[in-house]
């Protein structure tokens, strides 16, 4: 997969009062969208919502919109095995996608209580309208790899510490870095289970948490890869070698989509 939402709540105390109610929420729809062909033959895109709820997704194929508007929970995309049937041209054929949704659902987008599944269900929405998608869920047991602790003694690698980072305080040691262009992330604050699904790219297969861990950690990861060949070890010896942890391969029962019906959007 090539592509890649906090919520504040403000609580207001005063007297004693009965709440009003709250306005039901519009169809999360785009008011309008214009889809064109991609003349871009290069892999890389961008895609999110823009201020005044605008949204752009260029240089996107329909396979790769699909994993994005059918992410699990953890939020992470579909994963490529988990996008099951449909034609070949939805991973071949690119698009640029420009659209706009209503002022009533735009004044959303930059609250502190908005809907951190919006943009998901946007593109269900757009791929529903304008690509004619029709899909079921399914459970498919498929090879995967589990997150487990290396050590029998539990502990752990010298780039995987237990977080003691205030993210109220700052943010900075909170991220997600990629650095170099690829084969090394920094990654403060992270859950093993977000760390999981980080690693389901580089190691080819979806990977789970299976630690039994739920707190959070600074992980600092430098593997090779193809487009950064370097003398860092492969992915599953970073793993083991700078983390502690190890990827075992098993065979678990996935969450899967299944493509019933798609058709080329009509471009505009």
């Amino acid at each position: 997969m090539r592509h890649a939402a906090i919520a504040l709540v403000l609580l207001l105390q005063a007297q004693p009062a009965s709440p009003k109610p709250q306005a039901e929420a519009g169809p999360v729809t785009f008011e309008v969208a214009a889809i064109k062909r991609s003349a871009n033959l290069d892999a890389g895109g961008t895609l999110g919502l823009l201020p005044g709820g605008r949204f752009r997704a260029i240089n996107f194929d329909a396979r790769t919109l699909v994993a994005i508007a059918y992410r699990t929970k953890p939020p992470r995309n579909l994963a490529p095995s988990q996008i099951i049937g449909g034609p070949d041209w939805m991973s071949q054929e690119r698009y640029d996608i420009n659209a706009k949704i209503g002022p009533e659902l735009a004044a959303t987008i930059d609250r502190a209580d908005r809907d951190p599944n919006l943009m998901p269900k946007l593109v269900q929405s757009l791929l529903a309208d304008r690509f004619k998608l029709a899909l079921h869920h399914d459970v498919h047991n498929m090879p995967v790899y589990a997150l487990v602790v290396a050590k029998k003694d539990g502990t752990f690698g010298p780039r995987l510490q237990r977080s003691t980072a205030d993210c109220e305080k700052d943010r900075n040691k909170c991220r997600i870095l990629s650095v170099g262009g690829g084969g090394h992330f920094i990654a403060g604050h992270i859950t093993l289970e977000t760390l999981a699904g980080m690693l389901s790219g580089p190691a080819g297969r979806l990977v789970f948490d299976r630690t039994g861990l739920t707190e959070s950690f600074d992980v600092d990861i430098e593997y090779s890869t193809d487009q950064a060949p370097s003398d860092a070890p492969s992915i599953f010896g970073a793993v083991q070698e700078q983390l502690g942890l190890k990827l075992d391969f098993v065979r678990e029962p996935v969450d899967v989509v299944v493509i019933d019906h798609v058709e080329r959007p009509t471009e505009d």
